[in-house]
């Protein structure tokens, strides 16, 4: 099937609001949250996330498995997502309203945050995995598939930043003077305003998509084959390794910007609630604009990997300019020249960080028709499993490294602006800045590795369907 018009692709990208309230949730507010709000050492929060992903190297990949090998009248893909719905919904509450009970000790607070988090990542990946492998499957045409990934992108990014940042402006307002930052009933209200996200995307995702299940593709499996020789085989196709190698590494990066994004703006910008609110919706809004209302141009001139490899080289460079720039003092301090500057610099970092998404998920539902061919195996559920596993892992990652970061830096609990020590602000912009810079330059190096190209991709699909054909007339 053919998703040719712009309501078939914001009905598929709707699905894409769960891992976006997911990334705005660990994104923004969970470690400050559990740091500066309830006590909880950033080294014990890092390590209850880091924990979680432990659990998502097993679930991940089986569940693409699973979800490859699924027969049902509703096909492979929907009936997991809709079992996922409700415990994750259920989730975010748990989260971000722990018991009082656990408040009082640091342990049971711990073990409070690794069971919520476990439900979470569980539940999306329930839904997650079906979701990603229906976008290979909705169409096989080369550009439609980049135009069903950047509305997925897209969708993803407009929503993740416009939550957080219309929070920060509603939910998390000040009371009796206090920062509403530091307030624990407004993380009580944000779960539940998410909870109701989850179930109204979730609800408009499968109503739409629902008529696609009698076109889609059954799937193909080896007789005989297991499902972990199923997710083995499937690393045996080098452009899907340099793929899941590069969105690791990608990710890696965007966990660390993430985690630490509120804690930089709050103590090295020394920014208010309002101009935060401001910079999580503004740049990447703008951002999303421009690659939308760009992306016909760009897609006629760039193939998907030449707009990888640009994107990639381009976001290095953009993270050398301006917090060096603050480190050296060479920067006034405030006001609305700096504000515009870390305005311009963010715009940059997110339009950059869509085309590398974009691009990346595109050639993978690529990879999934390259790797039918060699193996005559469908496994578009394990190969976005193991993608997305790239995700989450790294996003785990970013909280193991940014929790015990946090403290060796010495930044405490209700610690204000203004009141931190040198080691802070060094810390916090040499890492955001020149060390995200350098990491950069793996996935830069890993986007020249892989080799799928228009051309290649079009003798890939002229070839499967002669062979099944072929298999039709037999």
């Amino acid at each position: 099937m053919q998703a040719t018009s712009v309501r078939h692709r914001l009905l598929y990208g709707s699905g894409v609001i769960n891992y976006a309230l997911k990334d705005a949730a660990f994104g923004i507010f969970v470690l400050f949250y559990y740091k500066q709000v309830l006590g909880l050492s950033g080294t014990l929060t890092g390590l209850a996330i880091a924990l979680s992903v432990l659990w998502d190297a097993i679930s991940d990949p089986l569940v693409g498995a699973w979800s490859d090998r699924l027969r049902s009248r509703w096909g492979r893909r929907h009936p997991l997502m809709v079992a996922s719905v409700v415990p994750l919904a259920l989730s975010f509450i748990a989260l971000f309203w722990p018991p009082q009970q656990v408040l009082g000790s640091e342990i049971f607070l711990f073990y409070w945050l690794l069971g919520s988090v476990l439900l979470l990542r569980t539940a999306l990946t329930l839904f997650m995995v079906p979701y990603l492998a229906l976008g290979a499957e909705i169409s096989t045409d080369y550009h439609e598939r980049t135009r069903l990934s950047s509305a997925r992108v897209n969708l993803g990014w407009f929503v993740g930043v416009l939550v957080p940042a219309t929070s920060l402006a509603f939910l998390f307002t000040g009371e009796a003077g206090i920062d509403g930052r530091f307030i624990s009933d407004n993380y009580h209200r944000y779960g539940l305003f998410s909870a109701l996200g989850v179930i109204c995307a979730s609800l408009v995702f499968l109503r739409g998509t629902w008529g696609y299940i009698p076109t889609l593709p059954r799937g193909k499996q080896a007789p005989g084959a297991g499902m972990w020789r199923d997710i083995t085989g499937t690393f045996r196709n080098r452009n899907f390794r340099y793929v899941v190698f590069l969105e690791t590494a990608i990710g890696g990066i965007g966990g660390i910007v993430s985690t630490l994004l509120m804690v930089y703006y709050t103590y090295f910008w020394q920014l208010d609630t309002a101009a935060i609110s401001m910079l999580l919706a503004g740049p990447p809004l703008l951002a999303v604009l421009l690659v939308t209302t760009s992306s016909r141009f760009v897609n006629r001139r760039l193939e998907k990997q030449q707009a990888l490899r640009l994107s990639c080289v381009a976001g290095a460079l953009n993270l050398l300019w301006l917090t060096p720039l603050a480190l050296l003092g060479w920067l006034p301090a405030g006001g609305a020249l700096v504000l515009g500057l870390i305005y311009l610099n963010y715009t940059i970092h997110i339009t950059c960080v869509i085309i590398r998404s974009v691009s990346a998920l595109s050639l993978l539902a690529d990879i999934a028709d390259e790797h039918d061919l060699q193996t005559g195996q469908r496994q578009e559920g394990v190969m976005f499993a193991a993608a997305f596993f790239a995700a989450k892992f790294v996003s785990g990652f970013g909280y193991l490294v940014a929790g015990p970061f946090l403290d060796l830096i010495g930044l405490e609990t209700g610690m204000l602006p203004g009141e931190t020590p040198p080691s802070v602000f060094w810390g916090l912009g040499l890492v955001m800045g020149p060390g995200l810079a350098i990491m950069l330059a793996i996935p830069a190096w890993l986007s020249f590795r892989i080799k799928l190209n228009m051309g290649a991709q079009l003798e890939i699909q002229g070839a499967l369907r002669a062979r099944d054909a072929a298999a039709s007339d037999v």
